[in-house]
């Protein structure tokens, strides 16, 4: 009986540090992404204190005038930091969704963006838009105060594909309800959006045919390998 006894006992005692580990093993797995988490918010919170503390300086200076000047100390612990387009860039990768994906937030001078790779601009008679995956080059047409003879047949030149290097040669065209009469009128293009480390960048073509009066908006949005289009602004004459 004694004996039985205390195998029980010995038994039950194995059976709690089996479960003990378990418990533990749990906790472990669910608290490291957790901890990670919490790293990664903490080291972008401080790369925009830093910045935001940086650009307060910068205009303290500004506001003193000529020959004011201050030293800032700038420790960057995780990431990276670079000069590009006359911007102070730090980039800092995350494995946890800390702020959502293609996003950008505006806090003066400051920006905060996740997952934004597209640039927009104007050289010369073209508007150029691309991400890290493509480049489209559109034609630029007249101006607001300046409207122009325009084809939706000749709004985009190409397409380049940054993986493979091909450039597409096809012929983008728009009309409406099966109506060629519509592709063309008078009006101009712009783009809505211009410079670097956007989320999405669009250009619009006013059209004015002889049938409807529209905006055409062909858009580009972050990682992308196609152009989204829409139509807004629709009048029928």
């Amino acid at each position: 009986m004694l004996m039985s006894k205390k195998g029980a006992i010995w038994i039950s005692a194995v059976i709690y540090v089996l479960v003990g580990i378990i418990v533990l093993t749990i906790v472990i797995e669910a608290g490291i992404p957790l901890i990670k988490s919490l790293q990664e918010r903490g080291n972008v919170n401080r790369a925009r204190n830093t910045f935001a503390s940086l650009d307060q300086q910068i205009l303290d200076v500004a506001k003193e005038g000529q020959g004011s000047q201050r030293v800032v100390p700038l420790e960057v612990s995780e990431g990276t930091v670079r000069v590009e387009d006359n911007k102070l860039r730090w980039k800092i990768e995350t494995e946890s969704k800390v702020v959502e994906p293609r996003t950008r937030v505006e806090f003066g001078n400051l920006v905060i963006a996740s997952d934004v790779d597209v640039s927009a601009s104007d050289s010369g008679n073209f508007h150029v838009i691309e991400n890290s995956r493509i480049l489209v080059n559109f034609t630029k047409f007249g101006s607001k105060s300046n409207r122009t003879t325009i084809n939706t047949s000749s709004l985009i030149n190409s397409v380049k594909f940054k993986d493979t290097g091909a450039t597409t040669t096809g012929v983008f065209t728009f009309f409406i309800n099966q109506n060629a009469s519509t592709t063309n009128g008078t009006g101009y293009t712009e783009l809505q959006d211009a410079g670097s480390g956007l989320a999405t960048a669009t250009l619009k073509a006013y059209v004015n045919s002889t049938l409807y009066e529209y905006d055409l908006l062909l858009t580009l949005d972050s990682k992308a390998d196609f152009i989204r289009a829409t139509i807004e602004n629709f009048k029928v004459k």
